[in-house]
């Protein structure tokens, strides 16, 4: 019983791989010689890694985070409303590793309004069981929108702003989507 490795040249199981190799038909190469098939197979130098598990990475931007009253069609809650604790639908649906925070647990918060200047706010972000509160990240994300209003100066009652959903804009970096009504 002959071991693969221990198939000779000339055998009929190499015919075809005969005619398309580079080696002339009657040289013998050096990795065919007969003494060097008793020999055990050389094994790669490029070892074997496992493809990375990516289930718990999301891209940027992928991910949004929507601020919704329980009960309510629509998603969307004002920044009032976010700092009174208004319940909210879905409140633990969003694990800690979702928000992509820093090695302190924070996320950073950059503010923006058309006309006025960008501000970002460190944001911590509490996990009980892996899992973040909507509803005390809303009133943390709620106080400093307020702020920035109020820094910037921005004659728009806080009231009238609707806090809808947080989008990555980098890694661990959110942005807050508000309007007025």
């Amino acid at each position: 019983n002959e071991a693969y490795d221990d198939v000779g040249y000339r055998d009929g199981y190499y015919a075809d791989d005969r005619a398309m190799s580079t080696v002339p038909p009657g040289s013998m190469a050096p990795m065919m010689h007969p003494s060097m098939s008793r020999r055990s197979r050389r094994y790669s130098s490029v070892s074997f890694a496992a493809r990375p598990q990516i289930e718990n990475y999301r891209p940027p931007s992928s991910l949004h985070v929507k601020f919704k009253r329980k009960g309510a069609f629509t998603a969307g809650i004002n920044l009032s409303e976010a700092q009174s604790h208004q319940r909210l639908s879905n409140n633990d649906a969003y694990s800690y590793y979702d928000f992509h925070p820093d090695h302190r647990g924070r996320i950073l918060l950059k503010i923006k309004w058309a006309g006025y200047s960008s501000m970002t706010y460190e944001i911590p972000l509490d996990k009980y069981d892996g899992r973040v509160s909507l509803s005390t990240l809303a009133r943390r994300v709620s106080r400093a929108c307020v702020h920035y209003l109020q820094a910037n100066i921005i004659p728009v009652s806080w009231d009238r702003v609707q806090l809808h959903h947080l989008e990555e804009i980098a890694y661990g970096t959110w942005q807050p989507m508000l309007s007025t009504h």
